[in-house]
């Protein structure tokens, strides 16, 4: 592929890693992107192994900066806030942004703000006793899902069929001192959530400079669409478009582009919802380094849908950056 030139910039550098949970998918992601944008543009690679950043080598004046770090350092905002004290151009959304998508319980809150639904959800604190009465008023449901709220690709999540059975995950959570044998978190350094569940479909719409590209749905063979799920080839299939009438197609991509431009993001993002069986969305949260894989990542589909290839979608992004750095 000939190469395209790139406005200002002598290079792109691309970071994944750091120390999180999504380690592997930032790993992944961050390969796939540096071979796609590779063939365009001069391009580096960089693997951090700590959540910090390195800055010898780097100079603001001639580097592109491509986070694709999920989680955390990379979507909370710390990385951010560390590239524009230095004066960098990056692509993605800004520390603010950033640091209120990943916090569940926050973005539900400002989606209320903005008149977008959500599901009724509050906060536990580790070793909290549970009050059977207090939890399904607040809730209004006798069935939960517990997850982590600052947390990203589903770790740690727990669907609780009802109150007893939030109390045995509960209880056990403790005696183990953390969430799970393969996801090793402390337990007393997660902030906890409880939400409502519901039953009904997955469905998720990426935004491409605050619009919303195609509606998809996420169709796990069993239970929900976990870090198994999500990163295990056969455990999910995918419908993109979702088959959905237009209209209601339309009011998530309204929803999606509502809370993407209401909180600031920038670039690119993806917002998941459930649709429950009444037909009713419930917006879960927004994205702002949805993953980049090859084979299992949706924004990358969700874009296809239009006719935008893997390195159609990459280019977008650069000139983007490109253009918000010359007007600065």
């Amino acid at each position: 592929m000939k190469k395209v030139a790139m406005k200002h910039f002598k290079r792109i550098v691309v970071l994944c890693g750091a120390q999180s949970y999504e380690r592997e998918v930032s790993l992944e992601s961050g390969e796939v992107v540096f071979q796609a944008l590779k063939k365009m543009y001069p391009t580096f690679l960089w693997v951090l192994d700590l959540n910090e950043l390195p800055w010898v080598g780097l100079s603001p004046n001639e580097d592109l900066i491509f986070p694709v770090i999920h989680g955390d350092f990379g979507e909370d905002g710390q990385l951010q806030t560390l590239l524009e004290e230095r004066g960098f151009t990056y692509i993605g959304s800004g520390p603010i942004a950033s640091s209120l998508c990943i916090d569940k319980l926050r973005s539900k809150q400002f989606a209320l703000e903005h008149s977008i639904p959500v599901l009724p959800a509050m906060e536990l604190q580790a070793k909290q006793a549970l009050s059977k009465e207090e939890i399904e008023h607040t809730l209004g449901s006798t069935s939960f899902v517990l997850k982590p709220v600052d947390k990203g690709s589903s770790l740690g999540v727990y669907l609780c069929s009802d109150f007893s059975n939030l109390q045995e995950v509960w209880e056990n959570l403790h005696k183990s001192g953390k969430v799970k044998e393969a996801l090793p978190y402390p337990l007393d350094r997660c902030r906890w959530m409880l939400e409502r569940r519901i039953k009904g479909r997955e469905l998720t719409v990426g935004l491409l400079h605050g619009k919303a590209l195609s509606v998809g749905e996420i169709c796990p063979q069993q239970g929900f669409y976990d870090y198994e799920h999500k990163y295990t080839d056969g455990m999910c299939t995918y419908q993109f478009p979702a088959s959905l009438p237009e209209e209601a197609a339309q009011r998530l991509q309204q929803i999606s582009e509502k809370f993407f431009q209401a909180a600031g993001c920038r670039d690119f993002g993806r917002a998941d919802f459930m649709m429950d069986t009444d037909g009713n969305p419930w917006f879960l949260e927004m994205n702002t380094i949805p993953g980049m894989t090859l084979h299992h990542s949706l924004l990358p589909k969700s874009a296809a849908c239009l006719g935008i290839s893997f390195e159609e979608l990459l280019k977008r992004l650069v000139d983007h950056a490109c253009d918000r750095f010359l007007k600065k």
